[in-house]
């Protein structure tokens, strides 16, 4: 375990390969998981809380939902369904995960009834640029 004085206790995940704790944003419960070698924690929870405080974090979030919307549009729609906005979408998705690499930042969504209770993933390059939304399937 690491404690971190910003991020708070991490603890290493085997099978997550990284340090996972918590974190809360907006007074929202925020899964972290730092996916690094122990003496690159530090460099990695610096990213991340970089990222969090960046004016950055708020555009990359919303160029993700944008990919997102198009995605629920073309392929995730019921029979009859009408087409959802970006205001509508963002009634349905809160963050749930973030996880940092050294080269990369991943955000994951929460189950959504939008994706029929599976959940979303954007990739980021290290300097917030969106690189794919993927739905991730829940196979429970």
């Amino acid at each position: 375990m690491i404690k971190h004085p910003v991020l708070g206790d991490l603890v290493y995940e085997e099978v997550l390969k990284g340090y996972v704790g918590s974190i809360e944003l907006s007074e929202m419960p925020l899964k972290i998981n730092l996916v690094t070698e122990a003496e690159n924690i530090e460099v990695v929870a610096n990213q991340l809380i970089d990222f969090l405080e960046s004016d950055e974090f708020e555009n990359a979030f919303i160029a993700g939902l944008e990919q997102l919307l198009m995605i629920k549009n073309r392929d995730w729609l019921n029979d009859g369904e009408a087409e959802y906005t970006l205001e509508e979408l963002f009634d349905f998705v809160s963050l749930d995960a973030i996880v940092m690499y050294v080269d990369k930042i991943e955000l994951y969504t929460d189950d959504l009834e939008l994706l029929w209770r599976n959940r979303a993933i954007m990739k980021y390059n290290q300097k917030y640029q969106l690189i794919s939304v993927e739905v991730e399937i829940n196979e429970g």
